[in-house]
């Protein structure tokens, strides 16, 4: 067997390939049992120094002092440890830091066997498998930038595999090369063309490279294969979603539910599609399930349903959202939660004909957040509507000092005074907002307005 048999063997025998890209990072096998096959102890002891250009020689010594130690190794790794550490002087073999890092890592002591690969490398600097463990320790301990460096020398000394070439993509992938990640992918899966592991990675950059129409044919091979992988249907859907085929991604999201695998996340997915697609009894199942299901207990999401459905004139499905919320969520609520929930209120009153009980609820938010933005412009329209020229004047203003407010509040208000033929008062209204955020539809509105300001003279 050659260097990188050998190589590739004791990789596999401490668990180091084959990590699993659906896992944060790679694992490490905690077994000891390649130490207890004679085949592996024979090509361990017979290779060491075959190919000298990645490999260091050891010498007769250090031959025996291997033969005592893997017996040792089965019985008592920490003494195994011991006695390496006594054996490693300036001029052993750079094999000894090699294998003491070996032994590190399967003691889960990850930046010791850091320190020994380094050790090995430091010694005998084109030791091919000393990188190549290196490059893989690194990734579990997340430092992906030195990891591809690593795993980069180990293909240069001709450690060229499939495994290492995945792993590069891996490291380039969290640092959001997508494009050199998928190079990597590609050529990790000419040597493993069915490494799911591979084809995931691959995916995911083209998912972020908006190669949307190639991911989804990428997933679907997967699914086609473990169609019981809910993440595959979920992967696929942000695509179906990428190629604006909202139809095909609720479908996705439809089978997650019915796996009995689909968050409170997925679920106010599936409901905000349906919005879109205006089948709101459908949304509302939807938003109602997401609420129950979030383990979480997160408010915003379920506030912002309700906003939602709201904002589309679902006021029965909105106020029996509201309450379900209210139902499992009202512990949790926060005061900013809780003026939040009655401003959704006031506006299902003033909705449904309810006004005064809505102004009030409006009017006690404002008095305890004045920076409410949204119940200002609420108020403002108000008593615009009615009339009280005066107090909506107020509110306006008073929306338009809040920044996050200002540029909505001033064209809101522009076109209160626009409707009391005010046209000289709300051209700097909206002069103002445009130099702001300009808007093609805004500044067309200014021209109108300008234009009557002239022809009136108000």
């Amino acid at each position: 067997m050659n260097a990188r048999s050998t190589a590739l063997g004791f990789m596999a025998a401490l668990g180091l390939l084959l990590p699993a890209l659906g896992q944060a990072q790679p694992s490490f096998a905690k077994t000891l049992q390649f130490w207890n096959n004679k085949g592996f102890i024979d090509r361990f002891m017979a290779t060491y120094g075959v190919k000298s250009e990645v490999e260091p020689k050891i010498s007769a010594d250090e031959n025996d002092l291997f033969k005592e130690l893997i017996p040792l190794i089965q019985s008592d790794p920490n003494q195994a440890i011991v006695k390496l550490k006594e054996s490693i002087t300036p001029e052993s073999s750079a094999a000894l830091e090699f294998t003491l890092g070996n032994l590190y890592v399967q003691g889960n002591n990850y930046p010791q066997a850091v320190i020994q690969y380094r050790a090995a490398i430091k010694k005998f600097p084109d030791f091919q498998r000393a990188h190549m463990n290196l490059g893989v320790v690194l990734i579990q301990v997340e430092k992906y930038a030195e990891a591809q460096k690593e795993l980069a020398r180990t293909l240069e000394l001709g450690g060229e595999d499939g495994n290492i070439y995945g792993l590069i993509g891996y490291c380039h992938l969290i640092a959001e090369k997508y494009l050199s990640a998928e190079a990597a992918y590609r050529k990790a899966l000419l040597f493993s063309p069915e490494k799911n592991d591979w084809k995931l990675g691959l995916a995911q950059c083209q998912l972020q490279q908006h190669k949307f129409g190639e991911s989804v044919t990428l997933f679907g091979e997967m699914i086609q294969k473990d169609p019981d992988n809910a993440d595959y249907w979920l992967h696929q859907a942000n695509g179906y979603l990428g190629l604006a085929e909202s139809d095909k991604a609720a479908t996705n999201y439809e089978i997650v539910r019915r796996m009995g695998k689909a968050d409170s996340k997925v679920l106010n997915l599936l409901g905000d599609i349906y919005v879109n697609q205006g089948t709101y009894k459908l949304a509302y199942d939807a938003y109602q399930k997401a609420v129950t299901l979030d383990k979480a207990k997160e408010t915003a999401p379920p506030i912002r349903a309700v906003d939602i459905l709201i904002s589309v004139g679902e006021y029965d499905h909105a106020s029996a959202l509201l309450g379900n919320i209210r139902d499992v969520r009202e512990n949790e609520f926060g005061e900013d939660d809780r003026l939040k929930v009655l401003q959704l209120e006031a506006r299902l009153l003033l909705a449904t004909g309810e006004e005064d009980r809505a102004i009030k609820a409006l009017e006690q938010i404002v008095e305890k957040d004045p920076l409410d933005g949204e119940s200002l412009l609420l108020l403002a329209d108000y008593y615009g509507r009615n009339d009280k020229t005066e107090e909506a004047e107020l509110f306006f203003q008073r929306a338009e000092q809040i920044d996050d407010f200002e540029v909505r509040a001033k064209v809101a208000h522009a076109q209160f005074l626009v409707s009391r033929s005010a046209y000289a008062k709300a051209v700097p209204l909206l002069k103002s907002a445009q130099s702001k955020r300009p808007r093609d539809s805004v500044q067309r509105y200014l021209n109108q307005v300008e234009k009557l300001a002239r022809l009136t003279g108000n």
